[in-house]
């Protein structure tokens, strides 16, 4: 079987691409012929099919006429549409697994797989298919106005970026890739977390053609540890991720704590930690590889605060797998990784005071905090490992070369995969 899997980046930019990559081992390993499509990127790693990437939507461009252009082409890229098909007929795939393709590659190349009629699924890392802005924000805040297709509140209230250009642009792509069908060529949605694949409905698709499928970790790449020394958050460090609230809970109590990221909030946030003498936070910058390893292993806890509807942070899974458990925000997907009292707490979004006790109580409570540990790291082992989702994803490959592309655009409702849900896991509902 021949899997053509495509992505706006092909180097290790996020979660969506630690996703793809240990997809793409895993399936190697099983025999799939792999084959990548991405944006031409001197960040990227090497492929034999390097060659044959696109010049992708200069999103940085500088000059008014580059950003025109740009602007232009995020709507449709005629260039990668072109190129998409190109490697499709070099490479004459069975099936193709989409995961972030907007903005670079953009959804020209949804287009060219409904037209060659080839089966496709796509990954919904973040919002893109419901929110012009993906991030289902406002102002700061949570928000679901645009699920009923009125994407014009994008350009209103300047969503993506705070600005009203690339937010106009954003509403008028989310209406075209709507009226001409885009998602269309997409038998089936593999949604991480069951609030994405709530939402997915909520906007209009099909039920049949949304399925919960979690994101994943190789356990054996990570050593779990049941002891630690501090409280560990690790992510970017902007005002959706809640390092606001944080910081209020966490002062003045003397725990420990490191912050691990970087972000527009960073000096913000090490103004508002010096200012309490008595805090003892830390603040690590920007981590990855052996160091953000070590923050890991040696954490008593890792805490998620987010104000924002999370999908399925691979900061969870990670902590997971290192055997350590969570406090987070009862918001997104999240609250579907934690049991309460099991592997972590669940405290409400934007409450100090709630994330306060739940951290206390966690950092005076060492047997506790070791069972959790022993807990989470089991998940990982069982519910969330590896060859778990890449047997699932056999399974749904095989699918879609038997029962070929999706019906949804043939005029039907439905998609053209029989799956029945394959993870009912649900730890906390």
């Amino acid at each position: 079987m021949k899997v053509l899997v495509a992505n706006n980046y092909f180097y290790l930019r996020g979660g969506c691409e630690r996703v793809m990559f240990d997809d793409m081992r895993a399936l190697t390993a099983k025999g799939i012929d792999v084959v990548p499509f991405s944006v031409i990127d001197p960040a990227n790693v090497p492929s034999e099919y390097s060659r044959d990437f696109a010049r992708g939507v200069d999103i940085h461009a500088a000059n008014p006429f580059g950003r025109l252009q740009a602007a232009r082409e995020s709507i449709h890229c005629a260039r990668t549409a072109e190129a998409f098909a190109k490697l499709v007929d070099k490479t004459r795939p069975d099936a193709v697994h989409f995961h972030n393709v907007y903005g670079r590659l953009t959804t020209s190349i949804l287009a060219v797989a409904r037209r060659l009629r080839l089966p496709a699924v796509l990954t919904a890392h973040d919002y893109k298919a419901i929110c012009p802005s993906y991030l289902m924000l406002k102002n700061g805040k949570p928000c679901t106005s645009c699920v009923d297709g009125g994407y014009y509140r994008c350009a209103i209230h300047r969503c993506h970026k705070q600005n009203l250009a690339t937010s106009a642009v954003s509403a008028v792509e989310a209406y075209y890739a709507r009226l001409t069908d885009s998602y269309g060529a997409v038998s089936t949605f593999l949604c991480p977390s069951r609030f994405m694949s709530q939402q997915l409905v909520r906007s209009g698709i099909a039920q049949d053609r949304v399925m919960y499928h979690p994101n994943s970790l190789d356990p054996g790449a990570y050593a779990p540890c049941y002891e630690g020394e501090y409280v560990l958050y690790a992510g970017r460090l902007s005002q959706e991720k809640g390092l606001s609230t944080l910081l209020q809970a966490m002062l003045g109590t003397g725990i420990p704590l490191r912050i691990a990221g970087a972000g527009p909030m960073e000096e913000q946030l090490q103004a508002a930690a010096a200012k309490d003498r008595g805090s003892s936070i830390t603040f690590e910058g920007h981590c990855d590889g052996v160091r953000l390893a070590a923050l890991y292993r040696n954490a008593a806890f890792v805490v998620v605060p987010s104000e924002w509807y999370e999908n399925a942070p691979m900061s969870i899974l990670e902590a997971f797998a290192y055997g350590k458990p969570i406090v987070g925000s009862r918001i997104g997907g999240i609250p579907e990784l934690i049991a309460e009292g099991e592997n972590g707490y669940l405290v409400e979004s934007g409450a100090p005071e709630q994330l306060r006790t739940a951290i206390s109580r966690l950092w005076n409570d060492q047997k506790a905090r070791r069972s959790m540990g022993h807990y989470a790291r089991g998940l990982v082992e069982t519910k969330f490992s590896q060859d778990t989702r890449t047997a699932s994803l056999l399974s749904i490959y095989d699918g879609l070369c038997r029962f070929g592309p999706s019906r949804a655009w043939l005029g039907g409702h439905t998609a053209g995969l029989p799956i029945t849900n394959q993870f009912p896991v649900v730890l906390n509902k």
